[in-house]
């Protein structure tokens, strides 16, 4: 399909299927229908969600701006504008257009619609209202889902919280699909497993099921073997245009089950990663690179290759709060090999999806102005703006690395809703927290405060990972103290 560059009157447009748009408070947000990339997410006025939901197959341009001003009263220069606006926003990101040709008759066309009346109601106070980037949604787009912190391995640079509650305080299964099932309603559409294992709760096949009925988006990562016939069952239950499956291995050799605490582990992994491929199932990597593996890249890589991989990401060792050990990082020689090697490799195969971003991150040595650069262009943090986190006994924290203890925990989806806890104050002054919290710390006399936290966010994960306390800058703002280094 072609990417619509320009308004012209008897052009037809449709909306990528990889895309969603969902009615906000007072606005429309059009966001990748992606587990991973829905938080990268842009706003327009609520007049544009209405707009979009014409485009659908049949309508051209012109007839497009007719219905507009029936429905909202606009002149027919006005109505175009707004047609015209959308044709721009669509392609203001290089790479993330959404509005595309359709051309009759074209076997290949593939697009979205939706109901052009909930859009509708949802045009009150000042339809021109856009929102920024950092504002809170009026609903998550993404749920972080951590049914257990059990695991059938233990490497020692897992940076999740093993230890989980007992088998008796963890949600049953029922109480999964009630909050699924209120996902759907709420049009919560993309996920991401976390926590220990997936694969090791009780019935999960199950809720990957109901998942696939609501045509939910998922990444999946796992460690666990998955034979043969477990793949053909997640092929059957309609996971497989779906889920995106991560298995983690980190080298080809025996080295790395000292690594992952699991013997033959390797071989595992690409029986686990052969299934699903013969399954048709997309299949990604990540390997985590330290002195003991790092060497075994190569062959790894082509290994993942031969097997049908469609990406892989290699990374090194980073700092974990529960079970740190220095005598993994990398040194700056060897990340430069890693990334070498890599880029050599996927250059030599053509792989455009085998990525190495290696890079060491040290708190440990003030550096001002490189710290002034990059907090500007610091990422954003989705953490009760976009995105939640469910824990395996139902707490409701922020980050999945965080530890799942007060004053952590924001709600409980045992006793409310992901509305209520979504709506609920004290999710709010977690994500904006009193700066008399911070008393004694640079923050306090910040004047930068509220805006550091109303649009990008502070990482509070590595605040309390490097002061051990939460109200404190994190190590990547200039005015922070010294910290650690983190990778």
């Amino acid at each position: 399909m072609v990417a619509a560059t320009e308004f012209r009157d008897n052009d037809i447009l449709v909306l990528s299927p990889e895309y969603r748009i969902r009615p906000n408070a007072y606005n429309c947000i059009i966001y990748p229908f992606d587990a991973e990339d829905a938080s990268s997410w842009r706003s327009m006025p609520a007049v544009g969600g209405v707009a979009l939901t014409l485009f659908d197959g049949r309508r051209t341009n012109h007839e497009v701006a007719q219905e507009l001003e029936s429905l909202l009263g606009l002149e027919n220069e006005k109505a175009k504008e707004l047609l015209a606006f959308l044709i721009s926003h669509s392609n203001s990101e290089a790479g993330k257009e959404y509005l595309y040709h359709y051309i009759p008759g074209n076997g290949q066309n593939s697009f979205s619609t939706y109901s052009t009346l909930k859009f509708l109601e949802k045009l009150k106070g000042n339809s021109l209202t856009d929102i920024p980037q950092g504002a809170k949604l009026e609903a998550p787009l993404t749920l972080i889902l951590m049914p257990t912190n059990n695991c059938d391995v233990s490497c020692r640079y897992c940076y999740a919280e093993k230890i989980g509650p007992l088998p008796n305080k963890m949600l049953p299964l029922a109480k999964w699909f009630e909050i699924i099932d209120e996902a759907a309603s709420l049009e919560i559409v993309a996920h991401t497993f976390s926590g220990g294992d997936p694969l090791i709760y009780p019935g999960i096949d199950l809720l990957f099921e109901r998942m696939a009925l609501y045509g939910m988006k998922f990444l999946l990562p796992t460690k666990s073997f998955v034979s043969k016939e477990q793949a053909s069952r997640f092929h059957d239950i309609g996971m497989k245009e779906l889920v995106t499956i991560q298995i983690s291995v980190d080298g080809t050799s025996s080295v790395i089950d000292e690594l992952v605490g699991c013997p033959d582990y390797a071989n595992r992994a690409f029986a686990s990663i052969k299934n699903l491929v013969e399954q048709g199932f997309y299949v990604r990597t990540n390997t985590v690179c330290t002195p003991l593996n790092y060497r075994e890249v190569p062959d790894l890589v082509h290994k993942l290759h031969d097997l049908g991989v469609k990406r892989s990401s290699i990374t090194n060792y980073a700092r974990s709060f529960y079970r740190h050990d220095e005598s993994l990082f990398l040194n700056e020689k060897q990340i430069r090999w890693v990334n070498e090697q890599v880029s050599r490799i996927g250059s030599d195969l053509g792989w455009d999806d085998l990525r190495a971003n290696a890079a060491i991150r040290d708190f440990s040595v003030p550096d001002r102005e490189e710290k002034t650069a990059d907090w500007k262009d610091r990422a954003y943090c989705s953490g009760g703006k976009s995105c939640m986190v469910i824990t395996p006994n139902g707490d409701v924290v922020l980050c999945e690395q965080v530890p799942q203890r007060a004053p952590f925990v924001v709600g409980s989806l045992r006793e409310q809703t992901i509305t209520e806890v979504w709506n609920s104050p004290e999710i709010d002054a977690f994500v904006h927290p009193s700066k008399e919290l911070f008393k004694g710390t640079e923050c306090e006399t910040c004047d930068e405060f509220d805006e550091c936290h109303a649009v990008y966010g502070r990482c509070f994960r590595d605040a309390f990972f490097t002061y051990q306390n939460l109200y404190t800058p994190s190590p990547n703002c200039p005015k922070a103290p010294p910290g650690f280094r983190m990778s």
